[in-house]
């Protein structure tokens, strides 16, 4: 367990001098935020609900070859603004992981958010900021059998934070995360997992203010078996 630990913390060191470095981190390749491949519109929210609810489908009524096990989880992170560099965006979750299958899971998650914008036409009051709000997660398997198995992972929620975000946006904005990670797990059947990728916030037009926000970044997950 050590060993995975300071790989996972090396991981995340290696990162985050490759942001002091670069001023911004970088995406990985085929989640830039306006490629499709990411959770950025309506139309990719719309896909990517629909094949949730085809592989949920599938596996409860088709395939039932399943063991429903359910686990607690919970997950810590961190983005930087894909434009410019200047905002550092750092979440929390804790929620609940219900996997139907060994090659999908889904989960509900309360977030908690918090923020530092560096734009320099903002007063100091106003670069720093938190809120909440509520994440689900889809997220597949290429070798869900294995203790070891890489993943893709997306998640869509809705925001709220006590002061507007960005600073020009609005409190209320919907959440999206496309993530590609590695899962292991450990003998006691809990799982950790390291993710990384896109991180998308805005209304969706809704209302009159509406510039989002995109960042990439990674998260951390831990889940436990729930008794």
């Amino acid at each position: 367990m050590k060993k995975h630990i300071f790989i996972f913390l090396l991981i995340i060191y290696t990162i985050t001098l490759n942001a002091q470095s670069t001023g911004r981190w970088k995406n990985i390749p085929g989640f830039d935020p306006a490629l499709p491949t990411t959770l950025t519109s309506q139309e990719t929210f719309i896909g990517v609900i629909g094949l949730a609810a085809l592989s949920y489908s599938l596996e409860e009524f088709v395939f039932k070859n399943h063991k429903n096990v359910n686990f607690y989880q919970g997950r810590v992170g961190m983005n930087n603004e894909y434009a410019w560099g200047l905002k550092n965006v750092w979440h929390q979750n804790f929620g609940i992981e219900h996997h139907v299958a060994s090659w999908f899971s889904l989960s509900a998650e309360f977030l908690l958010q918090e923020w530092h914008d560096k734009t320099p036409i903002i007063d100091n009051e106003s670069k720093f900021g938190m809120g909440s709000g509520i994440m689900t997660y889809y997220r597949w398997y290429l070798f869900g059998k294995k203790r070891l198995s890489p993943y893709l992972e997306y998640g869509t929620g809705i925001f709220f934070g006590f002061e507007k975000f960005p600073y020009n946006g609005t409190n209320f904005t919907f959440s999206h995360s496309s993530q590609l990670g590695i899962e292991y797990t450990l003998k006691s059947n809990s799982k950790v997992r390291f993710g990384y990728g896109n991180f998308h916030q805005s209304n969706n037009g809704w209302l009159d203010s509406n510039p989002g926000y995109d960042g990439n970044g990674f998260s951390i997950s831990f889940a436990w078996r729930m008794k």
